[in-house]
């Protein structure tokens, strides 16, 4: 089964592969949008390029080299016709050597100044035995992106004479500079939506899981019920039966000892009743418990001498804590006094699982209108994965154990109003705090 954290990586993983699917593939389209269009142009240039040198086939062009000005005047009018017919940047003749012998352009220079980046795609037509013409990539002069592309020119034997440039501005540019700026702010709006989905995602699974332990608590208060139903019945038979015993004893000799079995039976008699009706009924443990003004001094010294007795072969070593002896608080005592021990003995449980000595203490600090009672123990304390789960029914770090003592015992103290808390070291000790308000 996934954990909370497990499902919420798998969500934030799923929308970073979403978002960076989509832009993969919104980058594939620029990609070769950009690619078709500079084919496009490829085939274009080339196209014309061919046609202005078969155009030129009937031109003087061996009288160039010969300053024959009427020849020169004849090419540059054919030249500026293809120029203006397919709306070029320039279009231009140079030789082996790239001299321009003809251009369209106004400011004439005796090289082609370019011959440094298309050179090779000239010295390729005059070395190559194929008719082709061929156009370059696109690249940026100065603020502006250019293409070219060039064609052979031929003497009447066949021999390459000098070769056909035309040049045309890349103006799709602007198109895909466009492009790719809204493909920037795509990228920002699926961030903040990625954003957004995984937040809503959050919220739900917050809500699924809230709606998972809703379902798992009904389940564990249907199990409990049945556990309880049958468990109670065989207890309580015996526990009548042991209080009658002892009430005998009592009878004969008036011995503290059976005065104290009489008390705790009732007391064990009282637990199971509350267990019963908290797993059938889903109602209060402390409705089956009477409010009572108790010194909590004395309540604390009672609870610290039962428990002592619970461990006869140890020594427990307790925490030194003062308590007020005046102060007085109305509460639910058996209640309290169940929580206190149940947390008194997985404390002890905790020192001894550890082969540590039994170190426990309780602390009572009055806060106006609120009082806090530590519960603490130098066991082998807990980890942060721990402490997330130690309030879960049927959840326990003992070998032995039903994992229902923390879990019962966080309930109790919220039907009395107040909150159930932990700190723990491990290694180290463990506190547990119970936030109880004072009422009058």
């Amino acid at each position: 089964m996934l954990t909370d954290s497990k499902k919420i990586i798998l969500g934030v993983l799923f929308t970073v592969i979403l978002i960076a699917l989509i832009n993969f593939a919104w980058w594939l389209y620029y990609l070769r949008t950009e690619k078709l269009m500079d084919n496009q142009l490829s085939r274009r240039l080339v196209s014309v390029a061919k046609t202005g040198a078969i155009a030129l086939k009937s031109s003087p062009l061996e009288k160039l080299t010969a300053n024959d000005l009427s020849a020169y005047a004849q090419i540059v009018a054919t030249l500026e016709k293809i120029r203006r017919a397919d709306s070029l940047a320039e279009v231009f003749i140079v030789d082996q050597n790239y001299r321009i012998l003809v251009t369209t352009s106004l400011e004439t220079d005796s090289i082609y100044f370019l011959a440094a980046l298309n050179g090779r795609y000239i010295d390729s037509i005059f070395y190559s035995i194929n008719d082709l013409a061929i156009a370059t990539p696109s690249y940026k002069t100065g603020s502006v992106f250019l293409k070219s592309a060039f064609a052979p020119l031929l003497d009447s034997t066949g021999l390459v004479i000098a070769v056909l440039g035309v040049e045309a501005n890349v103006d799709y540019f602007d198109a895909l500079t466009a492009l790719k700026k809204n493909l920037y702010y795509s990228i920002f709006i699926s961030l903040v939506g990625g954003i957004i989905i995984g937040f809503i995602f959050l919220l739900f699974q917050k809500k699924i899981t809230s709606t998972e332990q809703k379902l798992f608590l009904n389940q564990t208060h249907s199990f409990l019920g049945r556990m309880v139903a049958v468990v109670s019945h065989e207890i309580k038979n015996p526990l009548m039966i042991i209080r009658a015993s002892a009430e005998r004893l009592l009878k004969k000799n008036k011995s503290e000892e059976s005065q104290f079995i009489v008390e705790e039976i009732d007391r064990l008699n009282q637990i199971v009743t509350g267990y019963l009706h908290f797993a059938s009924t889903k109602g209060k443990f402390v409705e089956h418990d009477q409010q009572k003004s108790i010194n909590m001094a004395e309540f604390i010294q009672n609870i610290k001498k039962h428990f002592q007795s619970n461990y006869p072969h140890h020594q427990i070593n307790w925490l030194e804590a003062e308590i007020d002896s005046h102060l007085t608080i109305n509460t639910y005592p058996r209640s309290l006094r169940q929580v206190i021990l149940n947390l008194l003995i997985n404390g002890a449980d905790a020192c001894l699982a550890d082969e540590r000595p039994i170190t426990v203490g309780i602390n009572v600090k009055n806060n106006k209108d609120r009082i806090k009672i530590t519960i603490i123990d130098h066991g082998s304390g807990l980890n942060k994965k721990e402490i997330k789960k130690i309030f879960s029914p049927f959840y326990t770090t003992k070998t032995t154990g039903s994992g229902l003592g923390l879990y019962l015992s966080k309930k109790i103290i919220e039907d009395m109003g107040g909150i159930l808390d932990i700190n723990s070291i491990k290694g180290k000790q463990t506190e547990l705090i119970i936030d109880l308000p004072i009422t009058e």
